[in-house]
């Protein structure tokens, strides 16, 4: 039986790097940039890239020692608090995805206002069934990929044509690391889930989006931190002690 010590330190050990994350990456934008607004020489190489490195070595060594499990019983939690932050999670999405749709910008970020739209609404679902331990529609799982998987897109073609990756690179690895968590939680849906790898790139998730915090606007912060907290609150509940097989 894994102790149950190991969830919360693992749990607290991933807040405190997001934190940390956060406010280096904020420290990191801060001192990039000249008078002119141009990128100063070797300011994507600071601590905070080093940091990084660290953080994501180390959480996927922590990760690696958990117990296998597949089964979706490992993502599933009658917890009224995990319910909670599920819902604070999707109410967090859909805020941000109706500040979307209202913005006058392309139509196509309005298909993906809506495509977040659809995702809030799914983890609103997961939440609310989970507490009273419904088992949901393996599509529930799978249209926040869709939703991820367009914005990961649509945020690449138009963040790529910056030269410089300190602007864009935290950004994409939040979207990168949320979409492949969300498609290994859709795994336990069908059965076939693994635990470590999911609890690896939710808690990875959960660090770059902090890091991405730190510079969005209010409409990606909204979306930035209801992933967040989905991932957070999923990951808490893979973390349960279970006994090796």
């Amino acid at each position: 039986m894994e102790q149950k010590q190991k969830r919360g330190l693992l749990l607290g050990l991933t807040a405190l790097l997001a934190l940390g994350a956060f406010f280096l990456r904020q420290a990191q934008l801060r001192t990039a940039y000249d008078e002119s607004g141009m990128i100063r020489p070797g300011a994507g190489l600071g601590i905070f890239t080093w940091y990084t490195i660290g953080a994501v070595l180390l959480l996927a060594a922590l990760a690696f020692f958990l117990a296998k499990r597949q089964d979706y019983g490992a993502i599933a939690s009658r917890s009224p608090l995990t319910a909670i932050v599920i819902c604070l999670a999707a109410f967090g999405t859909v805020i941000g995805s109706i500040m979307q749709y209202l913005s006058p910008e392309k139509s196509v970020d309005t298909i993906l206002a809506l495509l977040s739209l659809f995702a809030g609404i799914c983890w609103l679902m997961m939440g609310l069934c989970g507490l009273q331990g419904k088992r949901l529609h393996p599509l529930f799982y799978f249209l926040p990929v869709i939703a991820y998987g367009a914005r990961l897109a649509l945020d690449f073609r138009s963040l790529s044509s910056d030269p410089v990756i300190l602007d864009y690179c935290y950004d994409l690895l939040a979207l990168i690391f949320t979409m492949c968590a969300l498609l290994e939680l859709g795994a336990f849906a069908f059965d076939r889930g693994r635990r470590r790898r999911t609890v690896f790139f939710a808690l990875g998730g959960v660090f770059f989006c902090a890091a991405a915090l730190a510079d969005a606007s209010l409409t990606e912060a909204a979306s930035t931190g209801g992933a967040l907290l989905y991932l957070f609150a999923e990951a808490a509940v893979l973390l349960k002690p279970v006994k090796k097989q």
